[in-house]
C-alpha cells in the first residue's frame, strides 16, 4: 500500500528522541531526503513503510546502549504519547529488555482504510507480533495481499472515491460492489483468483474485528463463490521421458520479454524432476531432502523419508519447531534406485542436500530454478498440453489413488481423500488403477 504523502515530524512538533523511520531502507529519515536512493522524500514509493520510531538512550552508558520501539499511528501527537509512555515504562522496569513491557503500548486502532492495511502488513511480517504468536508467511502471499490492497485502492480512485481519506467503517456494500466489478471487468480475473482476492479481503476484515476488536460489519462475508475449475493435468510417462530428453545446457537459455536471458541449465535438474515425481512432494519439501532426512529400519535399509510439512506447519506457527508436523514419504522401488544414483552409499546420515549440494547458490534460488526450468524445458517437447512442475505432485498423487484407494491420504499426509480426489487426482486415470502401485 501507498500513502498519499511521506511521514515527516515539522519543527514545532519536534520532541527529543522522536524520529521518522523507514522499515523499506531501513534507516531513520533525516532532512527530508529518502534514505537509500539519497532522492527528496517526495520521490519515495515506499511511503506504507514509514513509521514513528522512540530511540531512548540508556543512562550512564554515554549514548553506546540505547531502547528503540516502532509505532504503526500515523500521528505525532500520538506518536509523542506513546514516546513519552516508552521511555516512563523503561524508567519502571529500570532500563530492561524492550520486550518485556507490556505490548499494549504498541496496539494502536487507526481509522483511516491505508492505516489499517498498512497494520495488516505489519501483522503479515511479525511485526510487534509476540514470539508465541509467530506465523511464518511466504512474501509471495504477503505481496498478494499488497497487491490485493492496491487493487482495492484503484477500484475506489476509479469511481471518484479518494481512497487515501475514507474510513474503515465507510468500507461497505457499495465498495465491495465496486472492487467486484473492477476485477470482472477490468482486471479480468479467473475466477479462482476472484475468489482468493475476495478471501484475503474477507480475512482483512475479521482480523480486524477479531484481533484488533474494532466494531465493524465484514460486507465481504456473503459475496458468492465462483466456481473453479480444478486443474488436474498429469503427465504420462512418455512425455516424462521426453521431457529429460530435451534437458540439456545447450537449450538453457531463456529470453524474457525484456530482452534478458538467463540460464536455467543445471546438472541436476533431471534428478529433481525425477524426485518430485518419485515423492509427490512440493517444490520446497523436495528440494529440502537431505541424506540425513532418510530414515532406516533396524537392518540398516532405507524406510522412509521424513521431511518437515511447510504449508500446514508455517499456517499453525510451527515450522521449525518440535511441534511441526512431519511428512513420511515411503521409499519405493524407483526411488531407492534415484537415491543410490544420487550416491547414497557415500552420504548415509549427512547434512548435505540431495539435490543441488555441490551448487553455490541458495537453497531459495535452487526451489525458484527447478520450477522455472521445467517451464522452459518442456517447451521443448513439442507437446501442446500445458505442463508445470506442480503436475507431477499430481502425477504421483493420482497414481497413490489408483493403488491404496481410501487409505492414500494416510500416505499423502492430507486431511481426508476428498481433498485428494478434489484438488489433486485424475479421475479418469483411476480406471487404469493397477494391483502393484508404480507412477507410470
Amino acid at each position: 500500500m501507498k500513502n498519499s504523502k511521506p511521514l515527516i515530524i515539522d519543527k514545532r512538533d519536534k520532541v527529543k528522541g522522536l524520529f521518522v523511520y523507514c522499515q523499506k531502507c531501513q534507516r531513520l529519515i533525516d532532512n527530508r531526503i529518502c534514505g537509500k536512493p539519497k532522492k527528496r522524500l517526495s520521490t519515495c514509493k515506499d511511503t506504507n513503510k514509514h513509521m514513528f520510531k522512540a530511540i531512548v538512550t540508556i543512562p550512564g552508558t554515554n549514548g553506546s546502549k540505547r531502547k528503540t520501539k516502532t509505532f504503526r499511528t500515523k500521528d505525532v501527537q500520538e506518536a509523542t504519547r506513546l514516546k513519552q509512555d516508552f521511555e516512563n515504562e523503561l524508567k519502571r522496569a529500570n532500563y530492561q529488555s524492550a520486550d518485556t513491557l507490556t505490548p499494549e503500548l504498541e496496539i494502536q486502532k487507526p481509522q483511516l482504510m491505508i492505516d489499517c492495511m498498512s497494520m495488516y502488513l505489519s501483522y503479515l511480517n511479525n511485526e510487534g507480533v509476540a514470539a508465541h504468536k509467530v506465523k511464518i508467511r511466504t512474501q509471495s502471499h504477503i505481496k498478494d495481499i499488497e497487491r490485493f490492497f492496491r487493487y482495492f485502492c484503484l477500484s475506489l480512485k476509479d469511481n471518484n472515491i479518494d481512497h487515501t481519506i475514507i474510513t474503515i467503517h465507510q468500507v461497505n456494500e457499495k465498495a465491495v460492489a465496486l472492487l467486484h466489478n473492477y476485477i470482472v471487468d477490468v482486471l479480468q480475473y479467473k475466477n479462482k483468483t476472484y475468489n482468493k482476492f475476495m478471501g484475503a479481503m474477507r480475512q482483512f476484515i475479521n482480523w480486524l474485528i477479531v484481533k484488533r476488536d474494532y466494531d465493524l460489519k465484514n460486507h465481504f462475508v456473503g459475496v458468492t463463490r465462483r466456481s473453479e475449475v480444478i486443474d488436474k493435468t498429469i503427465i504420462s510417462k512418455t512425455e516424462f521421458n521426453k521431457l529429460l530428453s530435451v534437458v540439456d545446457a545447450k537449450k538453457g537459455i531463456k529470453e524474457y520479454s525484456t530482452g534478458e536471458r538467463k540460464n536455467l541449465y543445471r546438472p541436476w535438474l533431471k534428478h529433481a524432476f525425477r524426485l518430485a515425481l518419485q515423492t509427490g512432494l512440493r517444490r520446497e519439501e523436495f528440494m529440502s531432502i537431505k541424506f540425513s532426512d532418510i530414515v532406516l529400519d533396524e537392518n540398516g535399509n532405507m524406510l522412509f523419508v521424513k521431511i518437515e510439512n511447510f504449508k500446514v506447519n508455517r499456517k499453525n506457527g510451527v515450522s521449525g519447531t518440535e511441534n511441526a508436523t512431519m511428512k513420511h514419504i515411503p521409499i519405493t522401488r524407483a526411488l531407492k534406485e534415484l537415491l543410490l544414483e544420487l550416491d547414497y552409499n557415500n552420504n548415509i546420515g549427512s547434512d548435505k542436500y540431495i539435490i543441488g549440494t555441490d551448487d553455490k547458490t541458495t537453497l531459495k534460488t535452487r526451489i525458484d530454478v527447478v520450477s522455472k526450468a521445467f517451464t522452459h524445458y518442456w517447451q521443448f517437447t513439442g507437446y501442446e498440453k500445458k505442463a508445470q512442475l506442480k503436475h507431477l505432485r499430481k502425477t504421483y498423487l493420482t497414481a497413490l489413488v489408483q493403488q491404496f484407494g481410501e487409505k492414500a491420504n494416510l500416505i499423502s499426509s492430507h486431511s481426508g481423500i476428498e481433498v485428494l480426489k478434489k484438488h489433486y487426482v485424475n479421475d479418469q486415470e483411476l480406471i487404469k488403477a493397477t494391483s502393484e502401485f508404480r507412477v507410470f
